[in-house]
């Protein structure tokens, strides 16, 4: 018998992790990843540097046997971020359209979602919703921005989770690359 947990990792934790979150970046986007080794180096990079980095991590823990941390489990999904700052690369890209689009507003206490990916093997058992669903509630921003295919399965996860499109039609600059961006809001209680 089995369960999957999930658990917050502090920067040298993810760093140590890095390989792992990379391979299951490359196995769950297969041909459509960037070079795995090039994803291993910037999510390190951006653990260590990053202000407000976060990564949270689904483990599959064999139950029934002795708790030896993470020898006796196996990370299956991760997701990963930081705060949204407006000189780094994506904020770049999206401020403008997202301001077009009457939404700029979202572009403070906001909380980049740069990955959630879970292992092929585990998609489909509600692992990306616990993640997500963990970040939501625990994170000290108002907001959350991310970008997705728009044609992709995960946009139907993040609506479903309560994200909405922003820009459904965003196009990055120079390339011919679609995606949706899309946040998420906090309600007041």
């Amino acid at each position: 018998m089995s369960r999957t947990s999930i658990r917050r990792l502090g920067r040298a934790e993810a760093v140590e992790h890095a390989a792992r979150v990379a391979e299951i970046y490359g196995r769950a986007l297969g041909r459509q990843a960037e070079p795995v080794d090039h994803f291993e180096a910037t999510f390190r990079q951006c653990v260590r540097d990053y202000d407000g980095a976060t990564v949270l991590v689904a483990s599959h823990d064999a139950l029934g046997q002795p708790d030896s941390g993470s020898d006796n489990s196996a990370i299956v999904g991760f997701l990963y971020g930081f705060d949204l700052q407006l000189r780094h690369w994506w904020p770049q890209q999206i401020a403008g359209p997202v301001r077009a689009a009457g939404h700029g507003h979202w572009l403070t206490d906001a909380f980049e979602l740069v990955e959630l990916q879970v292992d092929p093997a585990f998609q489909g058992r509600g692992v990306g919703s616990a993640l997500l669903r963990r970040q939501l509630s625990e994170m000290p921003h108002r907001r959350a921005l991310l970008s997705t295919d728009p044609d992709g399965r995960a946009r139907t996860l993040y609506r479903r989770m309560g994200f909405r499109d922003l820009v459904p039609d965003f196009v990055y600059a120079g390339t011919s690359y679609r995606a949706a961006l899309m946040g998420w809001e906090r309600r007041p209680a």
